[in-house]
This record gives structure tokens, sequence and C-alpha cells, in this order.
């Protein structure tokens, strides 16, 4: 049976150390956070790992939880995307260390499609890259506005700053990300993802 008890009462028995409602709060969400995870990493593996540390994570800072507009997932939503931050820092060191390898061959087959699918990926690099140089704050709000389309006022609150805070920082931010994309995905040709971190400030 379907628990639909709100979030903060979910919480407030959590932390009082009823496991029970912690699961609830996990099955309610994980697939949630999972989806976050999975956009970028492209794995299910990895995304499953970043479910398990941001939960953790929920458990470990359970003080700091804020609870915004009667839901928990604005705040989960925010610890994913500094894990997914972390888990790029580490990708990148990884990469360095395989740099050096030789290309593998490329094959003729179904070349139409492999284009299509290096273009693609290309964009999704670029993004990542340009994501790169934010602050983490300036990530998390690039992340919960833009990704996650959620309100500003609402990013505010899960990040406990003022909202004009929020709209300055997210200026700042897309201004960041436009010097370092590529030209060519600043025409009409980008994807829905580049066209809002191009998008004027909310």
């Amino acid at each position: 049976m379907v628990d639909e008890r709100a979030d903060a009462a979910l919480w407030l028995e959590a932390t009082s150390g009823t496991e029970r409602s912690f699961a609830v709060l996990f099955d309610r969400y994980r697939r949630r956070v999972f989806r976050k995870a999975y956009a970028q990493l492209k794995s299910v593996h990895d995304a499953e790992d970043v479910v398990a540390i941001v939960f953790l994570e929920a458990w470990r800072n359970r003080a700091k939880v804020r609870i915004v507009d009667g839901s928990i997932l604005p705040w989960l939503l925010s610890v994913t995307s500094y894990v997914l931050l972390n888990h790029a820092r580490s990708a990148r060191r990884w990469n360095r260390l395989l740099a050096a390898l030789p290309e593998p061959e490329q094959h003729a087959d179904h070349a139409d499609i492999v284009l299509d699918r290096l273009d693609h990926d290309a964009e999704l690099r670029a993004v990542y890259e340009a994501m790169a140089v934010l602050t983490a704050q300036e990530r998390s709000i690039i992340d919960l506005s833009v990704i996650e389309e959620l309100p500003l006022a609402t990013v505010a609150a899960v990040l406990d700053i003022p909202v004009g805070t929020v709209k300055s920082k997210l200026h700042r931010a897309r201004e960041k990300i436009r010097r370092r994309m590529p030209s060519h995905l600043t025409n009409d040709t980008r994807s829905e993802l580049t066209a809002r971190l191009y998008g004027a400030a909310q």
C-alpha cells in the first residue's frame, strides 16, 4: 500500500529513528535521482552508485536537509548535482590517464548513425566541459533552474540564498558557459538543452 504521508512528516520520523519512513522516501524519489544521474553518466551501474551516495548523504546530513514546498526532492537534486560534479572531476583525471593510449580504429559501417552519435556526444561533452568552469554553487543553480527547470524561488530555498542572488549567479554562470561553448553550437540547430543554457535569465 502506498504511503501518502507528506515528506516533512516522513523525514521527521526518519530522523527520529524510524527506518521505514526513510525507506518510503527512498522508494518515492530514487527513480527521479537515478534518471538525473543516468542522463549525464549513461551508465546504469554509475547512476545506481550516485543514488546510493545521494541518499547516504541525506542520512549523514539529515540535520541540514531542507523541505521546500513540502518536498525533499529539490534538496536531493541539489545533492545529486554535487555528487555528479565530483564524479566528473574523477572522470577527467581518469581520462587524462587514458589520453596516451592509441585511438581505436574507426569503421565505416553505419557511418551516418555513427556521425550523428558523435555530433550528439560532442555537444554533450562541450556542455559539461563548459559547466566545469562554474563554481559548485553556480553549477547547482544551472542544474536546478535550467536542467531541472525548477522555479527560481525553489532553487533559492534549496540553496538557502536570496532569489536575487540566484538570478545574478544564473546570469553570470550563463555568461561563463557562452564563452566556453564552441561557436557552431550557438546557432538554431542546437539542442533543447543548449538552447535553455543560452536562454534569457528567468
